[in-house]
């Protein structure tokens, strides 16, 4: 997930006292200052210890939770699984509290001591007193991290649509260059074969993992392809990273670029300013759009293997009875002026000579200065 979602409540910080070495505590008997329960510590395999390390770590690919900074430095102490004392160490930094935490092996703990005291953003001061209330501060600013994460992630999601795409351990999809558009309410509509789905598309955190669910109003397959609670592995400005299982794992790419996708067969241009209601439409431009919409989608046989790519011929035609017979086919190079005008495809394996046929439509738009 991209880490620039995560940079919000920065100021708070917390104050944790060093465990020895200051001259009030000179005179305490060492064994007494230790002196703890197992409730009293931070067991390795439980959750504040696994987010102790999201607060320290500076790795970029981990989810980072960098609204708290610690005040350096401090004392950690390792406790074995029978509570006795392993080690004490010092840190001074981010980096040697995570390799404290990584030197801290299965069944075994860490403490710190109580009350921390902490200062929020608006300066009012805050005393933790323990491990329970610490666990509590940090679910607070995450949970306020999430709400940005999912504002921006809605801020992204609207700008452009979303092209759907494999991985790269993933050979093939029926669904890709699928398009998704996400609107401001959450609604979304799907193009798929030159049919548009409506939708809603919804943001939301489970536990601290980023979901979309994705809901299309359809029976059809279609719907029981995407109406699922999808886990996001990572969305950034132009990528989200999405998956059900290793099977159902999806790329969505982002595309701002309106003749770099495809939508339905409605193919639109500006209207000239001379001609109104007319617009010049050059049909080669739209041979790979329904190439893609319409085009017969490879079987996989019964060992799993595609066959090879079709080299498709799409020619254009006014009627359907030439459509089907082949002839008198419309120059594709030239620019055509018309108003809104339906025209036949012929789309052809030139292999097997098997062809289908579908209805486009030109439709000249009136367009911004």
């Amino acid at each position: 997930m991209n880490n620039s979602f995560f940079m919000k409540c920065r100021n708070l910080l917390l104050c944790i006292p060093i465990l020895f070495c200051l001259v009030s505590c000179g005179n305490e008997d060492l064994d007494d200052l230790f002196q703890v329960t197992e409730a009293d510590l931070i067991a390795e395999d439980s959750e504040l210890f696994s987010l102790l390390g999201r607060v320290t770590t500076d790795d970029p690919a981990a989810t980072n939770v960098t609204c708290i900074d610690f005040l350096y430095s401090f004392t950690v102490v390792i406790y074995n699984e029978n509570i006795d004392i392993q080690s004490t160490v010092i840190v001074t930094d981010d980096a040697q509290f995570s390799d404290v935490l990584g030197m801290v092996s299965e069944g075994q703990y860490i403490n710190v001591s109580f009350p921390i005291s902490s200062v929020l953003d608006d300066g009012t001061s805050l005393v933790i007193n323990d491990k329970d209330e610490l666990r509590a501060a940090i679910d607070a600013c995450i949970e306020e991290e999430q709400q940005e994460t999912i504002g921006n992630g809605t801020s992204i999601l609207v700008e452009c649509v979303w092209e759907v795409q494999l991985p790269d351990d993933i050979g093939y999809s029926i669904y890709t260059d699928a398009v998704f558009q996400v609107a401001n309410d959450g609604i979304v509509v799907f193009y798929y074969r030159g049919e548009a789905y409506n939708g809603t598309w919804i943001l939301y955190f489970i536990e601290d993992e980023l979901h979309i669910n994705i809901n299309l109003d359809t029976e059809e397959e279609v719907g029981e392809d995407w109406n699922f609670d999808w886990k996001v592995n990572e969305i950034t400005n132009q990528v989200i990273d999405i998956e059900i299982d290793e099977e159902t794992h999806f790329i969505l790419e982002k595309e701002c670029e309106p003749n770099a996708y495809c939508t339905t067969l409605v193919f639109e241009e500006c209207e000239e300013e001379d001609t109104p209601e007319e617009a010049f439409f050059t049909l080669e431009n739209y041979i790979d759009c329904i190439i893609v919409i319409a085009a017969p989608q490879p079987e996989v046989d019964v060992m799993g293997e595609l066959p090879d790519p079709i080299n498709w011929q799409v020619t254009f035609y006014t009627s359907e009875a030439n459509a089907n017979a082949g002839t008198n086919p419309i120059a594709t190079d030239t620019a055509i002026l018309t108003n809104v005008r339906e025209l036949y495809v012929r789309i052809e394996n030139p292999q097997t000579m098997e062809f289908i046929t579908r209805i486009i439509t030109l439709q000249p738009v009136i367009c911004e200065e």
